[in-house]
């Protein structure tokens, strides 16, 4: 089977999982703090990512952070809650942009978050710069002809890593000279230079602030991929899931060249 088909169905029965579970609650706890969680948005509780780490990031340093892909909006949070003074949470889908407000509410940081509906920058306001900008992007390749439109597809899939590289072209328009671009990023199949690739190919240099190589699949998608690929050996890298809080720094010339 080639990777890509693999991808697809491990992506779909993820999706399957999330659509079987009734037993979500509307508020989930992480990080010591209640989120609200609304219909139709990733629960984090499922497979937490780049906010386990959030303190990696120098949110203190920054007057502008964008989060992509808000989601619940607990970065987007993080970061106000940090001390940047003004952050922006993008999401292609309605419910997470009103599930970062109602989470920016709680936790008191509204009058300095604001979400949008966006698919990627599109609904970035012209002249506006960030210090930071973070994704927790699609993990997973997948044949374009098997994806739809639906928000779970744009959520899980990125055939041929189209989005990301996007996402990282465009966002050196968006940087402050001394802006950064923050991606958690996922190998569930091992590609280890994929994100290092994109990084020469688009104009950034490539710093690790947060490598985890587990030797199991999150408990709550084990029941997503093959049993031989969940319960094989790590030392053949059959069931290591490798995890990274990647930081970008732009390329002089590349900054020079927008």
């Amino acid at each position: 089977m080639e990777a890509r088909d693999f991808e697809l169905i491990i992506g779909q029965n993820i999706i399957d999982r999330y659509h079987a579970d009734d037993t979500r609650s509307d508020v989930f706890e992480l990080l010591g703090r209640q989120w609200d969680l609304l219909d139709d948005v990733w629960p984090p509780a499922y497979s937490p990512g780049g906010e386990l780490y959030a303190d990696l990031i120098p949110f203190g340093q920054m007057s502008a952070f964008l989060e992509m892909g808000c989601g619940t909006g607990i970065m987007s949070v993080l970061a106000a809650l940090a001390g940047t003074g003004r952050v922006l949470g993008l999401d292609l889908n309605p419910n997470a942009v009103r599930n970062t407000e109602l989470n920016a509410k709680r936790h008191g940081v509204a009058d300095r978050v604001t979400a949008r509906e966006s698919d990627l920058y599109s609904a970035v306001e012209p002249g506006e710069k960030f210090d930071g900008i973070y994704w927790n992007p699609p993990f997973f390749d997948a044949p374009e002809e098997f994806i739809d439109n639906s928000i779970w597809h744009e959520t899980m899939f990125d055939p041929n890593f189209a989005k990301l590289r996007t996402f990282l072209k465009d966002g050196l328009d968006l940087l402050t000279p001394s802006g950064k671009v923050y991606l958690w990023f996922g190998e569930a199949l091992g590609n280890p230079t994929l994100v290092s690739d994109l990084a020469g190919e688009t104009g950034y240099t490539l710093n690790i602030l947060k490598k985890v190589e587990m030797d199991e699949i999150p408990e709550a998608l084990a029941d997503a991929f093959p049993a031989d690929l969940v319960s094989g050996d790590p030392g053949n890298g059959h069931a290591a899931w490798h995890l990274h809080l990647i930081e970008l720094t732009p390329l002089k010339s590349s900054l020079n060249s927008q």
